[in-house]
Parts: C-alpha cells; structure tokens; sequence
C-alpha cells in the first residue's frame, strides 16, 4: 500500500530540470524575504543569511553553466536572479532605515528640550540696532 502512495506522489511532482530546481531555490529565498510564521510563536521570521546563500547559490551556477544553458534557461537564471538580488536589498534598505529611525527617535526622547538662550537673543539685538542707525 506504502508503495502506491510513493508513486502517486512521484507522479504529481514536476519534472527535474535546470529551471524548475531554480524556480525551487528563487521560491524559498521569496518565502524567507517576505517572512515565514513560526508556528510555535506567530512571530514572522526573515532570514536573510539564508536568502544571502540562496542568491551566492545561484550566483555559483550561473559561473559553472555559463555557456551550457538553453537561451530560455540563462534568461530565467538572470532574471529571476535580479529580483532576488533586488528583494534582497529592499528587505536590508527597509530594516536599516527602521533601525535609524528607531535609533533617532530614542535620541530624541532622551535629549532634553532646548530654549533659546540669553546668548541667541543678545546676537539678534545687534542687528535690531544696526536697522535703526539706517
């Protein structure tokens, strides 16, 4: 019975060829980008060393293959390369500008207001003066 359901299985999984194994690794560093639930805590987690090896993986076989790939093939490879590459680098752009922004507004919070001092208004007075002389 075992063995049925293995070959009913086997039937329903796509062909192995060049594109559909990068389709599969472009899919999972997409997955890690965007943010996987963990089922225990709920929390999305992102893991960008993961999607970073991803891309180094297909970097690898873009070198390794270059020149043996289907004019299809090498257009995929290149293509969907780029959006993981650009996905890649909004994820990085987005999480350092949060932390800037967070960083900022602990600073701000912690900085105690500042007035104007004696000094800023003694520096104004002079050219009050310096329009009544003309």
């Amino acid at each position: 019975m075992e063995e049925t359901i293995d070959q009913e299985e086997a039937q329903q999984l796509p062909p192995v060829d060049f594109i559909s194994y990068l389709a599969n690794l472009v899919e999972t560093g997409r997955l890690y980008l965007d943010g996987i639930p963990n089922p225990e805590t709920e929390e999305v987690v992102i893991n960008l060393p993961l999607v970073k090896h991803i891309i180094d993986t297909i970097e690898m076989l873009e070198v390794k293959t270059q020149g043996n790939l289907t004019a299809p093939e090498a257009n995929f490879l290149s293509n969907t390369l780029y959006e993981l590459r650009m996905g890649y680098i909004r994820v990085v752009s987005s999480q350092e500008a949060a932390a800037q922004e967070e960083t900022q507004e602990e600073s701000t919070a912690e900085a105690p207001e500042v007035e104007p001092s004696d000094n800023e208004t003694e520096a104004e007075a002079p050219a009050d003066k310096t329009d009544e002389a003309s």
